[in-house]
């Protein structure tokens, strides 16, 4: 059993060790000269103390020696001109590291940005993994992050830098003092022994603290852990409430006085949490606020003693309690350290997360004639903890410059089967192959290369229209210009004051309001100035009206330019400017075809879909007035 403990105890340093290695190797990639900072700053600041304890001590002797003035005030002047450039030094260092750990902040934010930008779109779905997300933002900012740590860290280390000054002071003690009197309490007083026994009582209660700490420190992680799950609910009902406090639902519906109880609701549950823990950690601060008191009485009686006794004189008393109560400075602030070692570890595990999906180095081929063919090759797909297939057993080719239309009813995989294609996910089983080769193989930024994709929950950001347009800081303004043109957008171009430069939103600087057709028709514009052979273009008109709608089709072939296009729509009419269809239905393609032989097959799904549709619109001429 002892040496099962032995080896328990082994590990866990050795772990422990590991993470701070770590985790200062972090500090340093990020900003190397911080930490040097923090233990420049630590080392005056451990000596600050000591300077007025030294030359106070000093001062007092030569008081009760009733020394010359001009040497008192030698002396005195000798400790504030040290004091003083301590002080700035350590002040001048403090402005360093704040500047260097704000940065460091900033760059700790940049990474989790770039970590989330950059890793697999499946391992971001996937519900554990959105869990440590939410655990390292939390850990970046509740609890401080990288800044706090080296915080503590050059705590800890002036903390380390106090019991070496301390220990050194504390020699003294060691030294017999010359022609004192000959009696047993002078001689057990002036003994080594002596000494030593008390800096053995000092280090006794410092290390009574140390389980103390540890509860306090686990009390903290069990703490965070119970409220973490409220904290989260919390900041999720209030970015709710900033973004939609402007809503009119929120006015038509009344949901304000629900949001309200729900933030009470919260904001109970928190203090309900923090109410069971608080008192336990009460208890544990106040033991360890008494052991550091007993601490200082018995260095008060200890050397009050040898003072008495004339074997140290009385600034000397001053000198070696103030010594012995910085001893317990260093477990404390340690502590610290360790609870946010614990805090970063979330961090760095998710950003430290390797990636999932195989990454091929194999070069596209740059063709001029656009002749990429894409083939689906008996194809199953289930998302992340989901047990039914989205799609299966789904074998398809693309033909290179066709036009292919994607319709079936909601659930049936056409969606999934584009995130297939654009290798936001890996196919369960199968391949998809892209000029006959599996596209795994291929470098990902050059397979993404090919694809110009308006998914059917796009995305617009508060930039300029020019850069949501080209995805870029630099625009090629005559060619965004004309794909706006193409999608349908010049009229309201033409009516914006700063062109290109207008800011989108109103959360941009000067930006304008966009409806829900205006942003699909950016959307699609974006689309069109990335210039890939295959166009994507999932529900591409669901946000235009009717007459957007027609203008987006009457130049379908414009906007495609000769490429090979895939068009996803719940709008039958729009089957009608594609060379073939695919029509889905519980993750299988059940038919494929040209629009009038699908059309003339009545028992087929792609019919009872257009005569569902057809019953809404007035008929003409038959199946051609059809949407």
């Amino acid at each position: 059993m002892k040496a099962h403990s032995k080896s328990e105890w082994r590990t866990k340093w050795t772990h422990t060790l590991r993470d701070y290695r770590r985790i200062l190797a972090m500090i340093h990639r990020r900003r190397p000269g911080m930490l040097a900072a923090a233990l420049m700053q630590a080392l005056l600041r451990g000596a600050l103390p000591f300077i007025a304890l030294v030359y106070g001590a000093r001062i007092l002797n030569q008081l009760i020696a009733g020394a010359p003035e001009a040497q008192i005030f030698s002396t005195a002047r000798t400790m504030i001109l040290l004091s003083f450039a301590a002080n700035v030094l350590v002040h001048a260092l403090a402005r360093v590291g704040d500047a260097l750990a704000l940065d460091t902040c900033n760059q700790t934010d940049i990474a989790l940005a770039q970590k989330c930008l950059t890793m697999d779109y499946q391992q971001l779905e996937t519900p554990s993994i959105m869990e440590m997300l939410w655990h390292a933002m939390d850990t970046a900012g509740n609890h401080g992050g990288i800044h706090v740590f080296c915080q503590n860290f050059a705590a800890a280390a002036a903390g380390c830098f106090s019991l070496l000054y301390a220990l050194i002071a504390l020699g003294f003690l060691f030294v017999p003092a010359q022609g004192a009197a000959d009696t047993p309490v002078v001689r057990a007083l002036n003994s080594p022994l002596a000494a030593l026994g008390l800096v053995a009582v000092v280090l006794a209660c410092s290390l009574l603290c140390v389980p103390l700490l540890r509860r306090i420190n686990a009390l903290n992680l069990e703490q965070e852990e119970q409220s973490r799950p409220i904290s989260l609910r919390e900041g999720a009902l209030h970015r709710m409430r900033r973004i939609q406090c402007g809503s009119m639902d929120v006015r038509a519906y009344g949901f304000a006085d629900l949001g309200l109880k729900r933030l009470k609701a919260f904001g109970e549950a928190y203090m309900g949490v923090l109410s069971a823990f608080m008192p336990r950690m009460g208890r544990c601060w106040r033991l360890i606020i008494l052991t550091a008191q007993l601490s200082s009485l018995f260095a008060y009686l200890f050397v009050g003693a040898k003072a008495l006794c004339g074997l140290c004189s009385v600034g000397d008393v001053t000198l070696y309690v103030g010594a012995i109560t910085s001893l317990n400075a260093a477990l404390q602030y340690a502590a610290q350290m360790h609870l946010q070692r614990v805090y970063l570890n979330e961090y760095d595990a998710f950003i430290s997360l390797p990636s999932e999906k195989y990454n091929g180095t194999l070069p596209v081929e740059k063709r001029t004639d656009g002749d990429y063919a894409f083939e689906f090759r008996h194809v199953s797909f289930r998302y992340p903890g989901q047990t039914a297939y989205s799609l299966r057993d789904v074998s398809f080719q693309i033909r290179t410059g066709a036009k292919l239309a994607i319709v079936g009813p909601n659930g049936a995989g056409k969606t999934t089967f584009i995130k297939l294609l654009c290798r936001l996910y890996d196919p369960d089983e199968g391949q998809i192959l892209l000029n006959g080769i599996d596209i795994k193989k291929y470098d990902y930024a050059e397979y993404l290369s090919l694809l110009s994709v308006v998914f059917q929950d796009f995305k617009l950001f508060s930039m300029s229209l020019g850069q949501n347009v080209a995805a870029s800081a630099h625009v090629d303004e005559d060619r965004a210009r004309d794909c706006l043109q193409k999608a349908g957008f010049g009229e309201r171009l033409a009516s914006l004051e700063k062109g290109l430069d207008t800011g989108l939103y109103t959360d941009a600087e000067d930006g304008v309001s966009i409806s829900g057709g205006e942003a699909q028709k950016i959307a699609i514009a974006r689309a069109l100035y990335k210039d890939a052979p295959l166009v994507i273009l999932d529900e591409p008109t669901a946000a235009l009206d009717p007459f957007s709608e027609y203008e987006v089709y009457s130049s379908f072939d414009k906007l495609v330019q000769g490429k090979t296009a895939v068009y996803i729509s719940h709008r039958m009419s729009s089957c009608r400017f594609c060379d073939e269809i695919a029509v889905f239905d519980g993750g299988r393609i059940v038919q494929h075809g040209a629009h009038e032989a699908l059309l003339a097959d009545e028992g087929g799904l792609y019919r009872r879909l257009w005569d569902a549709q057809a019953q809404y619109y007035k008929e003409k001429k038959g199946h051609a007035a059809a949407p």
